[in-house]
């Protein structure tokens, strides 16, 4: 599953704002502030204080566990109040047999039938299903999952035809564990299970939900991690992994879509009100509950050739001249995918649908991936470089899915990193085949910093979780579980060859298809493989959080000491870590490049490198893959500040990270940070200056108030401004694509509290511009003019984005136009705009986005205050799973930066 909805940030690079990512975000506003900075934050302490506090007297007592750690415990650990326990003394979740809200074995399914009557202009829906079990020890009573469905009838069926009636008790509310017993203890054997049963649509996003859309009705499925049982029974965990077959019917005028093909269709004749249809689809391959699938709805669908299955693209009504860039990049990321596995692809379709309101980014749906709208769909008029390649990354990251996660899954949400960091790794290795331009290696480095930011706290938990029943898997979809999780899997790679690590690979997929695995399984195919211990090594960053802190020393005779411990924020307690760590250094002796791999397994270790005290400069992270920090004595880091221009792009990016590190770290000082700075601001490539920008706007926000604003906006224009002369305020007709970001960034950090005029002016043609014909303006340029432009507008340019949101004709301008309505300093303005998301032109999914589109200081108490006043009208509109963030209400930060 994709979790951002990935959109411009007002001040620096993308950013994910989604809720469903808002813990990264909310982490990142504290995790770097070291102990003098702390002066400068009582305000927004105080705000998050008096916004937990208020909120908490409202919120029911079982949500409050997950909202308090990520509000309370930040706040006091920037503070200074209190340090956290070691979380990785934290004891394994109990297996299946330990924990009495796990499903156990004595009745267990192997094949379930699902009939559904459903019909989107109505709020309830009737169904049926028929589960094949086999009872392996004679018991009276067994549990599956049911949470919403009201069952009319219950049976159990033998194979002889033997019916008994089953009682139904519904025995953990919140879970939805329903006990059904009989008249006597049920023999072992194979038997069929009947559950007749009424329900109603969710009309927050999850489970089998309804949502209106252009005046349209149309039904939707997220299941994932454990909503299933929100629109049927079933057995709802991820081990139960069975063939599913599903029936609809529907009115006969629209479509519905599935896991599988449809392999019959037959046409009622109305009795009383419009004539329905019935849709018999095929049967799939085993899979758990939460990759089952639907979609009812008035749909559009442009077929995708040149798949080796039959493939489609389907879209809400009207809008499948937007699927031409998804269709033309399938073919290609689908055939890399099968090629690098070594197995065809596992399913008997590939349809791919756009969906106008979705909790997460997309959800990879055995045979029916879903994606939010704005992320599938574009204006093929003038697509911009970002959308194209975020569609890239999240088409290849769902497809990766389809093996891992789908075709092998695992056992229990404790190994969900499984799934999801295989996911990331690979779409960025596919992406990097197929599409170079998109430079979705850079990108991807930033994500892997950003899980290292959040890893450096106190409270980081480690890659490996242990999860129960009670506990909601959606708290693992965080950017420890994906990125930290690509990190690992890219230095692993990196260490024992791109070769061994794709054998391992594709002998762990013929061993395990179409079962379920744990972590184990995968580690003894990379052992066998690369011939190397590689357990031993992963233990420690899987099991344990943190990241390693590499200290490079040399002597004048070539011997080079490492030593190594957990990083940590200055002022934040100092935590116990030892890992493995693979190293790969790279240095340059007269002019010629070498490389060097060292394993680091103790706290200090010395080496012995012939050639290395002839260093002209010497980088301790060849390439960026090693998932670590590191420092160099005074003298080296001079040496390799002067080459630095030597450095591959990456390395470049790594450097200017490491040393906001050590700044965070109180180990650079300042003035060295912004010296850094300084040197890279002029960096011909984008990302370097995107990070530049980025780094700035952090400091600010950290730093600088009032009476400093005047001659840090006179620093910021002296870095930012010559390389916005040099690409020029609109672009050249023979601009390289991933230039358009750059400008983004730079036109955001000269046009808001800069106020640059020249941006200003530029920022308000092209809002006109865009106002006038959205299409006619690159999206990620008319982000961030819009921004400027709303920075710096008034009540009829507001009303001018309203008016064109409520028109929109795409699902990338609309999300444009929501979070600029959040962008204007006029307070009476962001009342209005406050007030208007929560009227029913904004879904549920999306609201919220004003909200947290607000980023100044003083307007953040504005916020608090709605937020407290409408609270309970937050939680009947938002998901559930969205309420835990809106502490990031009292302030957020652009995860770009340092």
């Amino acid at each position: 599953m994709s979790l951002a909805k990935v959109t411009k940030d007002r001040e620096g690079q993308s950013s994910a704002p989604s809720p469903s990512s808002r813990l990264r975000l909310f982490f990142r506003i504290f995790a770097p502030f070291p102990s003098f900075a702390r002066p400068f934050l009582p305000s927004t302490a105080a705000l998050m204080l008096r916004l937990h506090s208020a909120l908490s007297t409202t919120r029911p007592r079982s949500t409050l566990r997950s909202f308090r750690f990520f509000s309370v415990v930040p706040l006091l650990l920037i503070s200074g109040f209190v340090a956290l326990p070691d979380l990785s003394a934290v004891t394994a979740a109990p297996p299946a047999a330990l924990d009495p809200l796990r499903l156990t074995r004595e009745v267990e399914p192997i094949a379930q039938a699902v009939e559904l009557s459903l019909d989107p202009t109505r709020d309830d829906f009737s169904g049926r299903v028929r589960i094949d079990v086999v009872v392996n020890t004679p018991t009276p009573a067994f549990r599956l999952h049911s949470l919403g469905p009201v069952f009319t009838s219950t049976t159990l069926t033998d194979l002889a035809g033997h019916s008994l009636a089953l009682t139904a008790t519904l025995t953990d509310a919140a879970l939805g564990l329903v006990t059904l017993t009989a008249p006597a203890p049920i023999p072992p054997g194979n038997y069929v299970l009947a559950i007749d049963f009424t329900n109603t649509f969710n009309r927050t996003g999850v489970g089998l939900y309804k949502t209106v859309s252009r005046g349209a009705p149309y039904l939707f499925t997220q299941f994932e991690a454990c909503a299933a049982r929100r629109a049927f029974p079933c057995w709802d965990e991820p081990v139960f992994k069975i063939p599913w077959q599903l029936t609809l019917t529907i009115p006969a005028a629209l479509t519905a879509v599935t896991n599988s093909p449809a392999t019959q269709d037959s046409i009622a004749a109305p009795t009383s009100g419009a004539a329905t249809k019935t849709l018999a689809f095929g049967r799939t391959p085993p899979m758990p509950s939460y990759l089952v699938a639907l979609a009812v709805g008035p749909f559009e669908s442009v077929p995708v050739p040149g798949l080796s299955v039959p493939g489609r693209i389907l879209t809400p009504r009207g809008q499948s001249a937007l699927a031409a860039e998804a269709a033309r990049i399938t073919p290609t990321i689908l055939a890399h995918l099968e090629s690098y596995f070594g197995v065809p692809y596992p399913y008997a379709k590939l349809d791919q649908i756009a969906v106008p309101e979705f909790t997460a980014g997309a959800m990879e749906n055995a045979g029916l991936v879903t994606y939010r709208d704005t992320i599938l769909l574009m204006d093929p008029a003038k697509p911009s470089f970002e959308a194209r390649r975020t569609l890239a990354n999240i088409v290849a990251h769902e497809l990766a899915h389809m093996w891992f996660g789908d075709l092998v899954t695992m056992s229990w949400w404790d190994d969900l990193w499984l799934n999801e960091s295989f996911a990331d790794w690979m779409c960025a290795k596919i992406v990097g085949q197929t599409f170079p331009d998109y430079r979705i290696h850079l990108h991807q480095f930033n994500a892997i910093r950003g899980a290292m930011r959040t890893d450096s706290l106190p409270s980081a938990q480690p890659i490996h979780r242990p999860i129960t029943a009670s506990d909601n898997p959606d708290q693992l979809f965080d950017d420890i579980t994906y990125s930290k999780g690509k990190g690992i899997l890219n230095m692993v790679e990196s260490w024992i060859g791109p070769d061994a690590f794709r054998a391992a690979m594709r002998a762990y997929f013929l061993k395990h298809a179409w079962g379920s695995t744990t972590a184990s399984d995968l580690w003894a195919a990379f052992d066998a493989a690369s011939g190397e211990n590689i357990s031993a090594l992963l233990a420690a960053f899987i099991e344990q959080p943190g990241v390693p802190f590499v200290s490079f020393t040399l002597t004048a005779d070539g011997r080079l000491t490492l030593t190594q411990k957990r990083f940590a924020n200055l002022g934040a307690p100092s935590l116990p870590g030892l890992w493995q760590v693979p190293v790969v250094l790279t240095w340059s002796a007269g002019g010629q490049l070498k490389r060097e791999r060292l394993l680091l397994t103790k706290e200090t270790q010395t080496f012995t490198l012939p050639g290395l005290a002839d260093a002209d400069w010497i980088y301790p992270n060849a390439g960026e893959a090693g998932y670590y920090r590191w420092t160099l004595p005074a003298e080296l880091n001079t040496r390799l500040a002067h080459h630095a221009a030597k450095l591959a792009t990456i390395e470049r990016l790594g450097l200017l990270d490491n040393a906001g590190a050590l700044f965070n770290a109180g180990q650079l000082a300042g003035g060295d940070c912004l010296a850094f700075l300084t040197a890279f601001a002029s960096d011909a490539e984008p990302e370097v200056a995107q990070k530049v920008a980025g780094a700035l706007g952090s400091i600010r926000d950290t730093f600088v108030r009032a009476p400093q604003q005047k001659n840090f906006a006179a620093l910021t224009t002296s870095l930012l401004r010559p390389a916005l002369t040099r690409i020029g305020l609109r672009p050249r007709a023979d601009e390289l694509p991933h230039i358009a970001p750059l400008r983004s960034t730079l036109m955001t950090g000269l046009g808001l509290r800069v106020a640059d005029p020249e941006v200003i002016a530029c920022a308000r043609e092209l809002t006109t511009q865009f106002l006038r014909e959205p299409a006619s303006v690159d999206s990620t340029l008319a982000d961030a003019a819009l921004g400027v432009a709303a920075y710096h507008g008034d009540a009829a340019l507001f009303d001018a984005f309203q008016s064109s949101l409520e028109k929109a004709a795409t699902p990338d301008a609309r999300a444009l136009l929501i979070g600029t309505l959040g962008g204007f300093r006029d307070p009476a303005l962001i009342d209005r705009a406050l007030a208007y998301s929560l009227t029913a032109q904004l879904n549920s999914t999306e609201f919220l986005e004003i909200a947290y589109a607000i980023r100044d200081v003083d307007l953040r108490p504005r916020v608090v205050d709605w937020a407290i006043a409408n609270y309970l009208a937050l939680k009947a509109k938002a998901p559930a799973a969205y309420m835990d963030f809106i502490i990031g209400f009292a302030g957020v930060s652009d995860p770009a930066f340092f």
